[in-house]
């Protein structure tokens, strides 16, 4: 895992939503509406297309997604 000395700008391309379970009435855990997020570093995964996820930040929420779906505004971040 990489964290970034300096948190870096990014428009997230899509909407991401998680709910619960079933057994919990699948309650919404997060949204994340698409538009800014800080994004606080990167890792290597499998599971995301590309191999590569960011841990991004909404103002209330922190997750992971593919760095696909991001958009870099800083232009002084390397992709």
């Amino acid at each position: 895992m990489r964290l970034y000395e300096k948190p870096v700008k990014a428009y997230l391309q899509n909407d991401l939503a998680a709910f619960d379970s079933d057994d919990n009435d699948r309650q919404l855990i997060y949204r994340f509406e698409k538009g800014y997020v800080t994004v606080l570093g990167e890792f290597d995964s499998d599971v995301y297309a590309g191999g590569i996820a960011c841990i991004i930040f909404n103002q209330t929420d922190v997750t992971s997604v593919g760095k696909g779906m991001l958009r870099f505004i800083d232009k002084n971040h390397k992709d």
